[in-house]
């Protein structure tokens, strides 16, 4: 590699591996911080046109000007200083803020123009530069395929409920409002709200269970593990992150909890409100999506996308070419977690007022589905709480108070049986993971799949020296650890 930089230095300008030098950092940066959001060869594609494309054509272009014009060529050197400053840089504005920062690369570009008066003979140099600062995102790039290429074996059920032969099949609706607290930390001193939405529940047919919690802070990891079934500790990998492993492919795509409706004769809908859970572009295995992966650009936000939940819901209920029981996913993005962008008080009033307006949407939610589909079962189910009461995000991985930590987990949770349930057989529903085992032991009357329902721990994240790890929060029982 020495050599070959060495011969580059000392040789004539070369666009193409210029144009490559200069794309290559700006792409494994990228990658390297949002890889499970765009780890499918569409994104690939996509963006070695975009970040390596771009270069090229535009060192190609200055190549042809230089061979062309004897008045360019006497300033090479200059303008390339320039326009390799100035192209990584644009590219890099595009990879960290998905916008062009306009100020700012003009503030670069005349930083650049006046370095390039004394410094222009090392142009070459930079290049160099850029492959060294390129070596970190590499290995962090490396280790994330690695990491989501590796056998998921915490997936594996630990008995037959896959085979599990229903003997009812309603439907189901499983409504998450994004980030609802349970009523017992809703009326604590964090949240001090009496929120009459509980009530309401009870009043139209609802079980609504207490202290109920999430086993995971937020939502990839709270409901890729819903969906399998299954603890998985942030996926068991070296460097565990709340964006985990293939949890898209998981909750978006296939998984136990899926595979079992299907094979019930089950049709399943995935109705959202915005593109976070498709951002990867899974392998669709819902029979019907609301949302087009067509419709998510490949630089999203994941706020690019916005839904109209209720109506989607309702045009999915309307289907008529899709015959069999139906399962439907609906989620809706309120009331939210709080932002951090205001002081705690603030946060709180703004969560509250999201309270209300999500207890409108889900009572016109419930009473539609109530009105035209009576036997249903409805389950409302929030992925993690509201994380009222923190000052931070990083909070969120250190706090040891148990009010916080509660108020990270806690989760509303209220099932509308109508009539299915086997009596008792919910006693030890507590938490997120052990929701479909429940209700698959329900519909096909068979204690025995309780058995093995998983450990309703809570786990987190905690900050390292180099690196994450995961410990719990919450033990089986609700306890929160003290240290």
């Amino acid at each position: 590699m020495g050599d070959f930089l060495a011969k580059h230095v000392k040789g004539d300008f070369n666009p193409l591996l210029t144009g490559l030098i200069c794309g290559f950092y700006p792409i494994v940066f990228y990658f390297s911080n949002n890889y499970s959001a765009i780890n499918s060869w569409e994104h690939f594609g996509f963006f070695v046109l975009f970040f390596i494309g771009i270069p090229i054509v535009i060192f190609s272009i200055a190549f042809l000007v230089f061979k062309y014009s004897e008045t360019f060529s006497k300033y090479k050197a200059q303008i390339l200083f320039v326009l390799i400053i100035m192209t990584v840089a644009t590219l890099m504005s595009q990879a960290m803020y998905l916008t062009l920062k306009k100020k700012m690369l003009l503030g670069l570009l005349i930083v650049s123009a006046l370095a390039a008066y004394k410094f222009y003979a090392h142009f070459k140099k930079l290049l160099v530069i850029i492959l060294l600062m390129s070596i970190l995102p590499t290995i962090n790039v490396i280790i994330k395929i690695v990491e989501h290429e590796q056998k998921m074996a915490w997936t594996q059920l630990p008995d037959s409920i896959e085979n599990a032969t229903f003997k009812s099949t309603p439907n189901i609706y499983l409504i998450q409002p994004d980030g609802y607290v349970s009523r017992q930390i809703m009326e604590s001193s964090l949240y001090n709200f009496n929120n009459p939405f509980y009530g309401w529940l009870e009043n139209n047919g609802f079980k609504i269970y207490n202290n109920f919690r999430s086993n995971y802070p937020a939502s990839l990891t709270s409901n890729s593990s819903m969906f399998a079934m299954k603890q998985h500790r942030f996926g068991k990998v070296l460097f565990p992150s709340i964006d985990m492993p293939n949890s898209r492919d998981i909750i978006a795509g296939d998984n136990a909890a899926i595979s079992i409706l299907r094979n019930n004769g089950y049709k399943n809908f995935f109705i959202v409100q915005d593109e976070y859970f498709q951002q990867n572009r899974p392998i669709q295995a819902y029979d019907y999506y609301n949302l087009n992966p067509d419709e998510i650009p490949y630089f999203s936000n994941d706020n690019n996308v916005k839904k109209v939940v209720f109506n989607d819901l309702k045009a999915a209920m309307d289907t008529s070419n899709i015959e069999g029981p139906r399962f439907y996913f609906v989620e809706k993005l309120l009331p939210h977690h709080i932002h951090f962008a205001a002081s705690k008080e603030e946060e709180r009033d703004m969560y509250i007022e999201k309270i209300q307006e999500v207890n409108g949407w889900l009572k016109t939610t419930v009473n539609y589905i109530s009105e035209n589909d009576p036997n249903a079962i409805v389950i409302i189910l929030a992925d993690h709480g509201g994380w009222v009461g923190l000052g931070s995000y990083p909070e969120m991985f250190s706090t040891e108070n148990a009010s916080q930590i509660h108020s990270i987990y806690a989760t509303l949770a209220a099932i509308k049986w109508n009539g299915h349930l086997v009596e008792g057989m919910d006693a030890e529903l507590q938490s997120n993971v052990n929701l479909f085992r429940v209700l698959f032991a329900v519909l096909s009357e068979n204690p025995e799949y309780l058995k093995y329902l998983e450990d309703d721990s809570s786990y987190n994240l905690q900050q390292g020296t180099f690196w994450k790890s995961v410990r719990a929060v919450i033990d089986d029982n609700g306890n929160v650890f003290s240290n």
